[in-house]
C-alpha cells in the first residue's frame, strides 16, 4: 500500500478499524515516520480545526504508530500537543486522554522525563494531563525503564512542595501513583495530604493506602511489573475504541 493511501485511511473515522492501513504503516515505519511527525506539527498550528472536526483522527493513529515505534522525536510534540490550556487536550483526544496517554508518553519519552516532571508542576496546565504524566512515570518504572526508588523520590518531591495545595485530580493521581510503588516512606506524607483535604477519598481513601501497606512489598511490586506495558501494537490499541467514540465533545466529570 502506498504511503499517501494510508494516510488517507487513517485520516478520518469511517466506522471500522482500518487494520490493512495500520499494518502496511507498520510494515513502511522508517518511510512513514516523517509523516506521522508532520500530522502532530501539523495538528499543534491546526488545533481549532481539530477540535471542530468530530471525524478526523489522523493525529490519533500517529500518537500510537510513533509509540509502537518508540519514537522519541514524537515526545516534545505530544507535550506540546497536551499543553494547551483548558479542555483543549480533552476535545483533542477524548478518552485517549485518560485511557492511553500515560502509556504513549512512556513510549516515546526515551526514559527522559524532565519535560513530565515540568508539566506535573505547572498548574496552569489540564489536570487530566498532569495525571497521566504522573501515571506516565509509574509505567517507567513498572517496566524497567526507570529506578522505582528515584520515582519515589520524585514522589515525595511533589508532596512536600512541588504540587500547589490545592485538591485537583492530580493529588488523587499522586496518591494512587504512590501506591502502585508501594509508598512505604510515603506514608506520614500521604496521610498528611489526606489530613489538608487535597485527595478526593471516594477516589483512593486513607484505609485504602494502610491496606496496601499490609500487603507483602515483593508481591505488591510483582503485579506492578508483570502488568506495566507500553505501546506495542496499534491494532489492538485501536480495536477497544471501536464501539467507543475516541474523539468526543463533552465535559470531563468534576472530581
Amino acid at each position: 500500500m502506498e504511503i499517501a493511501h494510508i494516510l488517507e485511511e487513517l485520516a478520518y473515522d469511517m466506522g471500522e478499524l482500518p487494520r490493512e492501513a495500520i499494518e502496511a504503516a507498520v510494515v513502511q515505519r522508517q518511510a512513514i515516520t516523517p509523516y506521522l511527525i508532520n500530522i502532530l506539527e501539523e495538528t499543534l498550528a491546526k488545533v481549532d480545526e481539530v477540535v471542530q472536526d468530530d471525524c478526523y483522527q489522523g493525529h490519533l493513529y500517529a500518537l500510537y504508530l510513533l509509540a509502537q515505534f518508540r519514537e522519541k522525536r514524537a515526545y516534545p510534540l505530544i507535550l506540546q500537543l497536551f499543553s494547551f490550556p483548558g479542555d483543549i487536550p480533552t476535545l483533542i483526544a477524548g478518552d485517549v486522554l485518560t485511557e492511553d496517554l500515560s502509556r504513549i508518553l512512556a513510549s516515546v519519552c526515551d526514559g527522559d522525563i524532565a519535560a513530565m516532571q515540568q508539566l506535573i508542576e505547572d498548574p496552569l496546565k489540564n489536570e487530566y494531563v498532569r495525571a497521566a504524566c504522573i501515571c506516565a512515570l509509574v509505567t517507567l518504572v513498572g517496566c524497567g525503564l526507570r529506578p522505582r526508588k528515584e520515582i519515589l523520590n520524585y514522589f515525595q518531591k511533589l508532596l512536600e512542595e512541588r504540587l500547589e495545595k490545592k485538591p485537583s485530580f492530580v493529588w488523587d493521581t499522586l496518591i494512587l501513583s504512590a501506591c502502585d510503588l508501594y509508598p512505604e516512606d510515603l506514608y506520614d506524607l500521604i496521610k498528611k495530604s489526606y489530613e489538608q483535604g487535597l485527595v478526593d477519598s471516594s477516589f483512593i481513601s486513607f484505609e485504602d493506602v494502610s491496606t496496601i501497606l499490609t500487603q507483602r512489598k515483593d508481591v505488591h511490586l510483582f503485579r506492578l511489573f508483570s502488568n506495566a506495558e507500553l505501546i506495542d501494537d496499534t491494532v489492538s490499541e485501536m480495536e477497544k475504541w471501536l464501539t467507543t467514540p475516541i474523539h468526543p465533545n463533552y465535559d470531563l466529570p468534576a472530581y
